[in-house]
């Protein structure tokens, strides 16, 4: 498939018109091809400060401290790497292709290079991937409140009888 083709598969760029897919297209810059069991990202302070979107491919997330486990394995359409472009921290998880995966690529540099509303496509499309991941996190966190509250409501039952 092409990478318009793989692009029009992913909600990311739905906001995009078909021109401005094409400029990221005409643009080799904008891509990265990565083999089985090579690092799209490592773990800890990182001179790249690319985020990226899995536009083929499957991806591993991993920890430096928890050698030997996959945290979550990551398709098509997943965004990762996007803290450290938002803010230059570290990177906190390696994430490591286990297959042939290609992925959308930009950096501050690339991102300098496109005009201005195109910019703020992008740092839309990356809030609304945050505030979704901050409403999921609150709503797993109210849960797991709920059921930290009926299991100790549980043992204290037990404890009492």
């Amino acid at each position: 498939m092409s990478l318009m083709g793989f692009m029009e598969q992913i909600a990311f760029f739905e906001g995009f018109t078909n021109d401005e897919k094409a400029i990221f297209v005409q643009n080799e810059d904008f891509f990265v091809s990565v083999s089985p069991a090579e690092f799209l990202i490592k773990e800890g302070p990182d001179t790249d400060d690319s985020f990226f979107i899995i536009l083929d491919g499957q991806v591993a997330i991993t920890k430096n401290d928890l050698p030997g486990r996959v945290l979550s394995t990551l398709g098509a359409g997943a965004i990762l790497g996007e803290m450290t472009f938002l803010t230059g921290h570290a990177r906190s998880t390696n994430v490591v292709a286990e297959e042939g995966v290609t992925a959308f690529k930009i950096n501050q540099k690339t991102m300098n290079r496109l005009d201005a509303p195109m910019q703020v496509k992008i740092l839309r499309q990356l809030t609304g991937v945050l505030v979704e991941r901050l409403d999921r996190l609150t709503s797993d966190l109210v849960q797991q409140k709920r059921m930290n509250e009926t299991l100790t409501l549980a043992l204290r039952e037990k404890v009492l009888a």
